[in-house]
């Protein structure tokens, strides 16, 4: 399955359905500061979660995907700035292989506890030296690729080498 993962458009319109028209998934995650409503056009074809500063309360805080085997959040209710053991724990207690989360505007995969923690950094506002990026995680090839907002990818993480 292919899952596209946006997250922490802050507002900016457009770019979350560019992601979507260039690298469609089977499933499209956006893991929330979208500051969109709920209802929002160009959140229609994707699963998502509140972030810290949307203010729609009909956005669920976490979600879970048994089909892909999937945690969504955004993180900040996780501790995730600091490490991703709360996030990784709350994964498992759903049975998750894939906690997702945004938050720290940070792209990262990592293995936590046998839970691949994935982030797909932000979309509008990166920090640090990541520039402005989504994901694509594949749950068969255990692969996730990031993209940068011209769609070009700039990184593939195989989660089984982590």
């Amino acid at each position: 399955m292919r899952v596209l993962i946006v997250s922490d458009n802050h507002g900016e319109e457009e770019i979350v359905q560019s992601a979507l028209d260039h690298n469609p998934g089977d499933l499209n995650i956006h893991l929330g500061d979208s500051e969109f409503l709920f209802d929002y056009n160009e959140l229609e074809k994707f699963s998502k979660v509140r972030g810290n500063v949307d203010d729609d309360s009909r956005f669920p805080v976490e979600a879970h995907d048994e089909d892909a085997n999937i945690f969504l959040t955004h993180g900040h209710l996780y501790n995730i700035k600091g490490d991703r053991e709360v996030l990784s724990e709350r994964a498992l207690e759903f049975g998750a292989k894939y906690a997702l989360y945004g938050h720290s505007h940070i792209a990262l995969a990592e293995n936590i506890n046998g839970v691949f923690c994935i982030n797909p950094g932000s979309i509008s506002i990166p920090k640090g030296k990541w520039e402005a990026s989504y994901c694509v995680l594949d749950t068969e090839k255990d692969t996730v690729e990031y993209f940068n907002r011209a769609h070009e990818m700039f990184e593939e993480v195989n989660l089984l080498d982590l």
